[in-house]
């Protein structure tokens, strides 16, 4: 049975990538610099901390990767606070699986106070045990499954039948291999890599609209029931 979820929470929760798809050129342009062609894809896979030490080796700002993080997390802590979105069935989703007695943590790339901020707003915190960043675990979800460990292990459930919903391929490809059951979930932002998540995914949901339709995903799969 399912007594775990493990939410990454952009892409996932709410609907903050239009944000991270142009922060880091704003920035950029706001020391001086020209943007490189496709450094959003450059900076996809990467935690906060990873991009800044991108950006600081690769524009020579002469700044530590921790002011250039501080400094980006200053530009969109707002947006955080009052502006984006949840997606769509995220807070009904949520609810849903902890009335049915599942246990619940954030796994993130951004920083806690934005995950704090943003989930409080959206009323989706209150029924979230932990928040687990990358920052924290020391390593992003393409390098390492540390993040989903450490919420796992701050669950006490078993991986078996503990799932991670992801929007990303690495994300799923990373908690595949850790042992987890995955459900993929779709984001505008992962478009050029849909068939190969649907492929790699556990379950694959078109958003989080339908708990229903997930319950039979996942009962199909054999053993596997809320």
């Amino acid at each position: 049975m399912i007594t775990g979820a493990i939410f990454d929470m952009d892409g996932v929760l709410i609907d903050s990538m239009p944000v991270w798809e142009n922060i880091d050129g704003i920035y950029l342009k706001g020391q001086g610099k020209e943007p490189e062609p496709g450094l959003t894809e450059i900076l996809f896979t990467k935690s906060m901390q990873e991009a800044a030490e991108y950006l600081r080796q690769a524009y020579g700002l002469p700044k530590t990767a921790v002011q250039i993080a501080e400094e980006i997390i200053d530009l969109v802590r707002l947006c955080y606070r009052e502006e984006i979105p949840a997606k769509a069935g995220a807070l009904p989703f949520v609810r849903g699986l902890r009335d049915a007695g599942v246990h619940i943590t954030v796994a993130t790339a951004s920083d806690r106070e934005l995950a704090e901020a943003a989930l409080l707003r959206l009323g989706i915190l209150e029924y979230v045990e932990g928040i687990f960043t990358c920052k924290d675990a020391g390593a992003g979800k393409e390098a390492s499954p540390a993040v989903y460990l450490n919420a796992l292990g701050s669950m006490g459930t078993e991986m078996a039948g503990t799932w991670v919903f992801e929007d990303v391929l690495h994300g799923i490809r990373t908690a595949n291999r850790a042992g987890f059951r995955t459900a993929g979930v779709y984001d505008a932002s992962s478009e050029a890599y849909q068939e190969l998540i649907q492929k790699e995914a556990s379950v694959y949901l078109r958003d989080l609209t339908d708990f229903n339709g997930f319950y039979q995903s996942v009962a199909a799969l054999g053993g596997y029931t809320i």
